[in-house]
């Protein structure tokens, strides 16, 4: 597979990321505190601070899902091991803990409080995981290509 077509696909894998985590955002969530907080009087409350935390780990995701999309332009023009990229890597690794962390902090909140239920258990653990997962193979990835620049940039001295 060439670097051209190799870009395209990872692009057209964010885009679909982006389209999957804008329906989350607008409608899975929301819908799922209707089902969850809506029924139960005493949640009713939390309906508008858990629409507000929805979108605010959206931020974290859409921002690196904007640094992957430059990483995808890069490989596109043969600029794949570059410490620019390693660094971006870096950074979307840092977005992820971040996601985690917020996500954990809702845990920790929906068990102080006493009253959860298992369907928002299961998307949150699942989002914790992918974050933990995420972050993790990120961080090597952001090794790996800060190395690989280092003998490509030793290579380049050396011809």
């Amino acid at each position: 597979m060439k670097q051209k077509e190799l870009s395209r696909w990872l692009k057209l894998i964010i885009i679909c990321c982006a389209l999957f985590g804008l329906l989350f955002c607008v409608y899975v969530g929301p819908q799922t505190g209707k089902e969850v907080l809506l029924d139960s009087e005493e949640l009713l409350a939390l309906y508008k601070p858990f629409i507000a935390f929805i979108w605010i780990t959206g931020i974290p995701f859409f921002l690196a899902l904007v640094l992957g999309w430059k990483i995808c332009t890069d490989i596109g023009s043969n600029q794949d091991f570059t410490v620019v990229n390693a660094y971006r890597l870096k950074i979307i690794s840092v977005l992820a803990m971040i996601e985690g962390v917020l996500y954990v902090a809702a845990l920790l909140y929906i068990f102080a409080i006493g009253s959860y239920h298992t369907d928002v258990l299961v998307i949150m653990l699942l989002i914790l995981f992918f974050a933990i997962v995420i972050s993790v193979f990120t961080s090597m990835l952001s090794y790996l290509v800060r190395k690989a620049s280092e003998i490509k940039q030793d290579n380049d001295l050396t011809i």
